[in-house]
């Protein structure tokens, strides 16, 4: 069914310049997601049901999309709904991008690298002295904030709830400072 429903989406696909991104980050959602059957799927099939399951990968397809004229989007949004609160506005994304949960998620970096991970909440953005370049295979935890003109290296991790404001490099992980106790907060019985 899913095949029927999404067959004009994966025509326009095919013919698209963006038609070797999106097989790409199909393969990459279907990798990431928990879901090995659809791991055997045709290319085509997988597509469809990413399209129909997944909101998140609909608006992946509609900001590859955006070089078509106006009137073909218009068309394929309504047809197609992306997810409402998931804003992609990054001039260039590698292919490999996976959304997981894309919940209130902005993404406008000046770039973004090949095979990324990015979870709800998540505020990539700019500063009034520019963007991020976020590198390849990097992942960004849920309501992760990376602002301003930072490099996230290649391999970084960033982890839930960290704001990042200065270059992470290659291959380094980054968490949130522990939670501060409020005087008079006893914290957790028993840790030592």
């Amino acid at each position: 069914m899913s095949r029927l429903l999404t067959a004009p989406l994966w025509w326009v696909v095919e013919r698209a310049e963006a038609g070797p991104y999106l097989r790409r980050d199909a393969q990459r959602f279907t990798e990431c997601l928990p879901r090995p059957a659809w791991v055997q799927l045709s290319p085509r099939a997988r597509f469809g049901r990413l399209v129909v399951h997944h909101p998140e990968f609909r608006s992946v397809v509609h900001y590859r999309l955006t070089p078509l004229p106006r009137a073909a989007r218009w068309l394929l949004r309504r047809a197609y709904p992306p997810l409402a609160s998931l804003h992609i506005g990054a001039p260039h994304v590698g292919p490999g991008l996976f959304v997981e949960h894309g919940w209130s998620t902005v993404l406008t970096a000046a770039s973004v690298g090949e095979d990324c991970w990015v979870n709800q909440g998540v505020t990539v953005g700019h500063t009034g002295r520019g963007q991020p370049v976020i590198g390849d295979r990097v992942r960004l935890g849920a309501g992760a904030v990376v602002v301003g003109p930072v490099r996230i290296g290649d391999g970084a991790v960033v982890g839930a709830g960290a704001v990042v404001r200065s270059d992470v490099p290659a291959g380094a992980v980054v968490v949130p400072p522990e939670a501060v106790r409020l005087p008079g907060d006893p914290g957790r019985q028993g840790a030592g």
